[in-house]
This record gives structure tokens, C-alpha cells and sequence, in this order.
């Protein structure tokens, strides 16, 4: 004979699934995007950005082919912000809260270009996450998704994962972390993945 479990039983079950981030994304029916596919979009994203931010006519040099303006900018970009013992001030920290290469994330792609009418510049591109608090222009049902979690769990934050050049941002993911869980929960103003991977 089959025995039936106890009502305090199945509320200890029910307690105990909602202690992880994982259970409460169950109980509110949030799919999370696997981790391998956003990563595979995330790598052919930064190739497509980058390629489409230089001119046609543009041609990589390579690391033997630096000269000396190619090594000031890579030590320029990434010397440490402080200038003795006081911080560095540039025009991009003046014009931004957070330099690019000040915020947490990937490591950035920085990439130089050789063009035939003469000058060389560079791209660069990183993947970055910001707190959600500090994101504008977040759509509403991402807003909406993110108070559904943290009612559930009070604790979880929530980080926007986007990429960023020197002057545009693109493609935000959301992020919802509580304890040692993460998982990419949402993505907006991203068509191609949208169509091609959910």
C-alpha cells in the first residue's frame, strides 16, 4: 500500500527547492539560456562587431607588425588607474562613470587596423556586467522578470551582461545570481539570438 506524505513533508520539499536559485526559477517556469550557447553567441557577436567597426578596406596588423603607436595604446589602455600615488584622470573617465576596461567582465578584445588612405586605429570591444540598477532603458517585462525572482528570493541580484565598445553599448543579457548559482535568464535587443537559439 502506497503511503501518502505528510503535509509537513511536501512544505519541506517545497522550502528546501526554493533555498536554490534553480528551484525558484522551477516554480516560477523561467527556462534559464544555456550557458554553452550563450557563450558560442557571445564569441560570434564580438567578430561580428568588431569586423563591422572597422572599413572594408581595413587590414588586421599583427602583433609583429606593431609599431611603436600600437604598444602606447595597449599601454595607455591597460596601465593600472593610478599615476604614482594619485588616480589617473583620462577623457573617457571624465565623460563616463566607468572606463570599459574598469568594469567587471570578459577580458577585452582590442584589435588594430591598418587602412589604405593611411591612418591606423583600434577596436575595442568587451563583454561587461553592470548591476540592473544601473542599466537605462531596460524593457519592462525584464523588470518584471527580475521582481518575480527576487520576490521569491530576496537575496539574488541581478547583473546585466552587454557588449560594450569605447562609445556604444550592445546586446544586454540578464543575469540572476543568489548563493554560488548563476544562470542567464533573459535577453532583449537580441534578435538573431532570440531566432536562433531559443
Amino acid at each position: 500500500m502506497e503511503r501518502m506524505p505528510c503535509q509537513q513533508s511536501v512544505e519541506s520539499k517545497s522550502a528546501n527547492n526554493l533555498s536554490t536559485l534553480k528551484g525558484a526559477l522551477e516554480q516560477l517556469e523561467i527556462t534559464a539560456l544555456a550557458p554553452e550557447l550563450v557563450a558560442a553567441y557571445k564569441r560570434k557577436k564580438l567578430e561580428q562587431i568588431t569586423h563591422s567597426l572597422r572599413p572594408d578596406s581595413a587590414r588586421e596588423i599583427t602583433e609583429e607588425e606593431f609599431s611603436s603607436w600600437e604598444r602606447a595604446e595597449l599601454r595607455r589602455m591597460c596601465k593600472n588607474d593610478r599615476l604614482g600615488d594619485r588616480p589617473r584622470i583620462r577623457f573617457w573617465d571624465r565623460l563616463h562613470k566607468q572606463s570599459l576596461l574598469g568594469l567587471p567582465g570578459d577580458v577585452p578584445v582590442i584589435r588594430f587596423w591598418d587602412t589604405l588612405c593611411g591612418p591606423r586605429y583600434y577596436t575595442c570591444l568587451r563583454w561587461v556586467r553592470v548591476p540592473l540598477e544601473e542599466v537605462r532603458d531596460v524593457p519592462e517585462f525584464v523588470k518584471t522578470k527580475a521582481r518575480e525572482i527576487a520576490n521569491l528570493l530576496p537575496d539574488a541580484t541581478f547583473t546585466v551582461e552587454q557588449l560594450r565598445s569605447e562609445k556604444k553599448i550592445y546586446d544586454p543579457f540578464l543575469i540572476v545570481s543568489y548563493a554560488d548559482e548563476s544562470y542567464y535568464v533573459e535577453v532583449w535587443e537580441e534578435p538573431e539570438f532570440e531566432r536562433n537559439y531559443i
